[in-house]
């Protein structure tokens, strides 16, 4: 992945190339598997193809990025061809593209993407084709028949295993063995014949060589078994290992049939920029990049490929990502005429308010001058009514006198010693002292007086004498002032005299 990251960083900068991207995925990373099952009508594929997918590739497709494309075949069965790349390693090739800035729109399979290409560029060759691409760690066979129908295959063996070969021979690391093998592959070749380095090379290669026959007959074999076609009338290869010397020979000998060089650009046109950086040198490793580049009318399986889901659900939120701010605008819009309505008669409302306050400032003026004069008049009425209370008792305590006069007169011969006033008792405080400003209850009144006995003025006081002073208790008691008599004491222990004591309650209807 770091190799990766500088190598398309290095691109980037040199070029200033920035943008989506489109993303083959190499065979030894992909697990390619076909399979068939009944044909099933179109509302049913997506719950057959979910179910195939699960029992084709051996991980759980939580842990995998996958794909499907459906082959043309008959009308009794449906012929799938799955590819999955594992999870993580699809999310780190996308997120090291995207951190240099390619984010990756599309991804497909390697294989997927030289089939493409072979459609693109030989939509004249109708009879079973077999093209070979032979890159550094695996090797792709696609297999093309009539009606669209096709075969492919992965598998390991690739231009690294000559290397590896040649190393170990050798006794060399991997670099010096590739350096020796690009050396003895080159034209004409950098060493001299009979030497151990080129003859370990060419027996390397002769061994490469006998297992990639018996390698692509197994998949003629298998293709042939599948779909009942003949054996391909041609042969193309490609990529990077299309180029050792001999090869091609060989495979039309073996086969006997055509073995021609794979062209990448036969059905597209270069631009001479292209030509003069060396595209055309290069065809043998772009078969896969055009592809990619195939036209979307071409396009097959879903839109976008071997994605994980993270990068899916990115690449959606971006696709949704223009409504959603042209919504937000279009709402944002919509809301500006009710706003600037409202905003308007807030302006009236506040405009009216303010006219509304100006006129009611001399009302609030006129409003306190009459709170103050109300209280000033509440007070005036509570000390009137203090000082008519003060007048009614100054009076009322002369026509108490005078009743009271009045009554003893009636009863004759009898007169008061004392009168005193017996104020209420007053509240108790919370800290338990006795409160004489907050007096509550009934004034009372203590007479002490004496009754004659003119009859019999020399002996104690007889029944006469009490029968006199009965009625001049209910006298007090019938007063206007007067609310009870009470504690009445009578003391005859002076011959000729009744002492009497009495408390009366005074009247609250008539204070004194």
């Amino acid at each position: 992945m770091e190799s990766t990251a500088r190598a398309l960083a290095a691109v980037a900068g040199r070029r200033k190339w920035r943008g989506p991207a489109a993303l083959a995925v190499p065979g030894h990373l992909t697990l390619t598997k076909f399979v068939k099952t009944p044909a099933v009508p179109p509302a049913k594929r997506r719950q057959v193809i979910q179910f195939e997918a699960a029992q084709a590739i051996p991980y759980p497709l939580e842990a995998v990025a996958w794909d499907h494309l459906i082959v043309p075949g008959d009308d009794r069965e449906l012929e799938l061809m799955f590819t999955a790349v594992k999870r993580d390693v699809m999310e780190n090739l996308c997120a090291t593209a995207a951190t240099v800035g390619f984010p990756v729109k599309r991804a497909a399979a390697s294989c997927l993407a030289l089939y493409r290409a072979f459609g693109c560029n030989y939509p004249d060759v109708t009879g079973p084709v077999l093209v070979v691409d032979i890159g550094a760690r695996s090797t792709n066979l696609v297999l093309a028949g009539p009606g669209g129908r096709f075969f492919a295959r992965t598998f390991s063996l690739a231009g690294n295993a000559l290397t590896a070969a040649v190393a170990e021979e050798l006794k060399l690391d991997f670099a010096r063995a590739e350096e020796l093998k690009l050396h003895v592959l080159s034209e004409p070749p950098d060493l001299a014949e009979n030497t151990a380095e080129r003859s370990a090379v060419q027996r390397a290669m002769g061994d490469f060589i006998g297992r990639l026959q018996l390698e692509i007959m197994r998949t003629v074999g298998n293709f042939s078994l599948r779909t009942g076609a003949e054996k391909p009338v041609v042969m193309y290869l490609t990529g990077g290992g299309a180029l050792i010397p001999g090869l091609g020979a060989a495979l039309a000998k073996k086969f006997t049939v055509p073995v021609e060089r794979y062209d990448p650009f036969r059905n597209v046109e270069l631009s001479s920029s292209a030509r003069a950086a060396g595209a055309a040198s290069a065809a043998h490793v772009l078969a896969n990049l055009v592809g990619l580049a195939v036209s979307t009318e071409m396009q097959t399986g879903t839109e976008d490929g071997l994605l994980p889901p993270v990068v899916r659900a990115a690449r959606a939120f971006r696709r949704r990502q223009p409504w959603l701010l042209g919504a937000a605008t279009l709402l944002a819009l919509a809301l500006l005429p009710p706003l600037g309505h409202f905003h308007r008669l807030a302006m009236a409302e506040e405009g009216r308010a303010r006219e509304l306050r100006a006129q009611l400032e001399p009302m609030r003026a006129t409003a306190d001058r009459n709170a103050a004069n109300l209280r000033r008049i509440d007070a005036l009425r509570k000390e009137a009514s203090a000082l008519r209370a003060v007048l009614d008792a100054r009076t009322n305590w002369i026509r108490f006198l005078a009743d009271l006069q009045d009554r003893l007169g009636k009863i004759e011969d009898v007169w008061l010693d004392q009168l005193s006033v017996v104020p209420p008792a007053p509240t108790a405080r919370p800290g338990g002292a006795p409160d004489p400003a907050e007096a509550t209850g009934v004034w009372r009144l203590r007479l002490s007086g004496r009754l004659l006995a003119v009859g019999n003025p020399a002996v104690k006081v007889s029944a006469d004498s009490y029968a006199r002073v009965k009625p001049l208790l209910a006298g007090f008691a019938g007063s206007p002032f007067i609310a009870a008599v009470e504690h009445e004491r009578f003391d005859h222990a002076q011959p000729g005299l009744l002492r009497f004591d009495v408390t009366l309650a005074v009247n609250p209807q008539h204070p004194l």
